[in-house]
């Protein structure tokens, strides 16, 4: 009823279906990382640039935050969705990262597999968020990214429980373990963004 009222400036949308954007790239780099599992240093230069490239986004919409009186959404609300969207590419870039600095020597088992839920995840996200207030069916695929979530949990405990049992090297285990932890943190900020974009939704419905 009221949407009608509100101010039609579009840079803010804009600016976070671009980070959506930047998201979805990093992901698919990450899944062909942790398929091939080579060329460490090419795939993890690509993730850092792109880490950089949402940070620069972050700092125009905090700019435009500083500079625009009325937003057409909930200024904190602008800045909660930039935030967790940010946090995912953060993890990606870590996880990059610590594969190449490790120089893990062998494919880390169920990776690939927690990596597609994260590339998924962005995926739904990248659909929803140029649109989060016109997509009828945007609800609908947070129920998606919730599911994924839950099924992040179940393969993370299962490459954790798999991961003692047939790991030998004491130093590969502690390396593995840890990106494997860092990859449920990616699939749960997913999960964080969601429920963000899902009280937005709420809140302007």
């Amino acid at each position: 009823m009221f949407r009608k009222f509100l101010p039609k400036d579009k840079k803010f949308f804009e600016l976070s279906s671009e980070l959506s954007e930047n998201i979805l790239e990093g992901a698919k780099l990450l899944k062909e990382m942790l398929d091939k599992f080579e060329n460490f240093g090419e795939y993890t230069s690509k993730i850092s640039l792109i880490e950089h490239a949402c940070d620069g986004i972050i700092h125009k919409i905090v700019n435009e935050l500083n500079e625009t009186f009325i937003t057409p959404i909930d200024r904190e609300d602008i800045f909660e969705l930039a935030d967790s969207l940010d946090n995912i590419i953060d993890s990606i870039d870590v996880i990059a990262n610590r594969i190449f600095i490790y120089k893990v020597k062998n494919p880390i088992e169920y990776g690939p597999q927690l990596s597609e839920i994260i590339l998924k995840q962005a995926e739904l996200l990248r659909e929803i968020v140029p649109n989060i207030l016109k997509s009828k069916d945007a609800l609908t695929k947070l129920v998606f990214v919730k599911k994924l979530e839950t099924e992040g949990d179940v393969i993370f405990r299962q490459a954790v429980s798999q991961l003692f049992e047939n790991e030998k090297d004491p130093i590969e285990l502690i390396k593995k373990k840890e990106i494997l932890e860092i990859l449920e943190k990616a699939i749960d900020r997913c999960h964080r963004a969601g429920i963000v974009v899902e009280g937005i939704i709420i809140k302007n419905v």
